[in-house]
């Protein structure tokens, strides 16, 4: 009775009620159908049998008939915080249910993280935004131009207290893009000095790693061992085997994740549900020796071969932007291997907003199998992520999660739905400690996303890659409604989410 008389009380103007919807908690448990879900504010105050309910005047209602609701979804590898100052309403995420972000991704962050996060929050933001400490800036802001070597004792103290400084400000953790300069050069017991230091505020470690094609196996181990000297959990980004060497080889993936949780190790991996990547020319350079014609010719066959590889971003010339490099080499009357040194000589990355790295090329290249793609979602401790940002050239940035839905879960089948919703929400909620989201019951934030399990799906491709997803109508930010019937709102109910640096628990 006292349940009843509190939902019959007259609503304030932010009381939302979503009805008829069937509910996936979050959990991985079966859907619930008949409930009510009764949001007051930021916070689901009650999730109630629709016979026992009584609609507070004035409530603003979603009728979720035919559809599941579940808990927002957590984009665990973003790169959204790149262009959140410049694009608040973030539509492209909104859009596909994320309401809340991981960035810092790759190695590379704002840098002093405060100021940042400060900026974001005067501003205003559509989606909740997390944020690691890139390792890579870190090595950047103390060694400057003269990384191509492992850093000194001193400068890993600086980089250290930087870190230290960065998880005070909210960082979650470090990241690190092995495969990129300046974090390459740096060997793993720097990596492990560096990660020591967040492990102290009960931060957490998530790599890009050294290489995903030919040593990707050596690459995921490193990932274990940091894990394990550091002494905090880790995180594999975008777990892939993008070589034809490693194809098919999820099994020794997967059985070293075994061994590491034997040895009471916490380490997951995020997965976009793509087979095709977007890095740079010069990620594919393993040796990152980019004028030494045999090792461009050894990372360019590896990742498929010229006519695999197609510009998206080329700032000196963009009139080659959506052209192969087999294209590109007949243009310039030189064989692809040539081509590929000229066009990383010509465009190098440069500093941009926040001291960040940016590039300015950009590729996009097919050279992973779906069979791996589906072995890897297949593993309980893999999550979905995007890579993807809020207006990139990479379809991922605005599809990535409906694909999911559609490809992974309606049409393989490769997980169940309740076990999809399960790896969007509240697995990488409880990789972040994010104690109060990630799952629909009473006293937990209000992000919630309203899809319709038969025809979710997305629509963005490289040649139109903001095209929005279908069969996802509603997306709720923090109580209020981000996206309605389909249409983007102007609410910017979404919230920097700081780490409260604090001392892990004993092992």
């Amino acid at each position: 009775m006292l349940i009843l008389a509190i939902l019959s009380l007259a609503a304030a103007p932010t009381t939302l009620v979503i009805t008829h919807g069937r509910v996936a908690d979050g959990s991985g448990g079966a859907l619930v159908q008949g409930k009510v879900i009764l949001v007051r504010g930021d916070t689901i105050e009650a999730v109630v049998d629709e016979k026992a309910f009584t609609p507070p005047a004035g409530a603003r209602t979603i009728d979720a008939k035919g559809m599941v609701v579940a808990p927002g979804f957590i984009d665990m590898h973003s790169h959204a915080d790149e262009e959140i100052l410049r694009l608040p309403g973030a539509e492209t995420q909104i859009r596909q249910g994320i309401t809340t972000a991981l960035g810092g991704q790759d190695g590379d962050s704002a840098l002093p993280l405060g100021a940042f996060l400060s900026r974001v929050e005067e501003k205003g933001t559509a989606i909740n935004l997390t944020v690691m400490v890139g390792f890579g800036r870190l090595r950047r802001e103390v060694l400057g131009a003269d990384f191509r070597r492992p850093a000194r004792s001193d400068e890993i103290a600086r980089m250290q207290a930087l870190a230290r400084e960065a998880m005070g400000d909210g960082a979650f953790g470090l990241s690190t893009g092995l495969e990129y300069d300046p974090d390459t050069h740096a060997p793993t017991d720097e990596v492990v000095a560096v990660a020591g230091a967040v492990r102290e505020g009960g931060g957490f470690y998530v790599s890009h790693v050294r290489d995903e094609a030919q040593q990707a196996l050596r690459s995921f181990a490193e990932v274990v061992e940091i894990s394990e000297r550091a002494g905090l959990p880790a995180q594999i980004s975008h777990v892939k085997l993008a070589s034809p060497l490693t194809w098919g080889q999820t099994g020794r993936v997967r059985a070293l994740l075994d061994d590491a949780e034997r040895r009471g190790l916490r380490v997951t991996a995020d997965c976009y549900p793509y087979t095709f990547w977007q890095a740079t020319l010069r990620a594919m350079v393993v040796s990152k020796n980019y004028s030494d014609r045999t090792a461009v010719e050894s990372g360019l066959v590896d990742a498929g071969g010229p006519d695999a590889i197609r510009i998206t971003r080329f700032l000196p010339d963009r009139s080659l932007q959506g052209r192969t490099l087999t294209e590109v080499a007949r243009l310039r009357g030189v064989d692809p291997v040539a081509a590929m040194i000229d066009l990383m000589r010509a465009a190098p990355p440069v500093n941009g907003v926040d001291g960040r790295s940016e590039d300015t090329e950009q590729v996009i290249g097919e050279s992973m199998k779906e069979e791996d793609v589906r072995a890897f979602y297949a593993d309980p401790r893999v999550m979905v992520s995007s890579d993807g940002h809020i207006d990139g050239t990479h379809p991922r940035g605005a599809g990535s999660f409906p694909r999911f839905l559609a490809r992974y879960v309606r049409e393989g089948k490769v997980v169940s739905l309740e076990e999809g919703v399960r790896k969007m929400t509240s697995l990488p909620a409880s990789v972040l400690g994010l104690a109060d989201r990630g799952r629909i019951a009473a006293g937990m934030k209000a992000d919630l996303v309203v899809f319709d399990p038969a025809t979710v799906a997305d629509r963005s491709t490289i040649q139109d890659p903001w095209a929005a997803p279908v069969g996802l109508p509603y997306v709720v930010v923090n109580g209020q409604v981000a996206l309605d019937d389909g249409v983007a709102t102007d609410a910017r109910a979404g919230r920097v989410l700081r780490h409260e640096a604090h001392p892990p628990p004993a092992p």
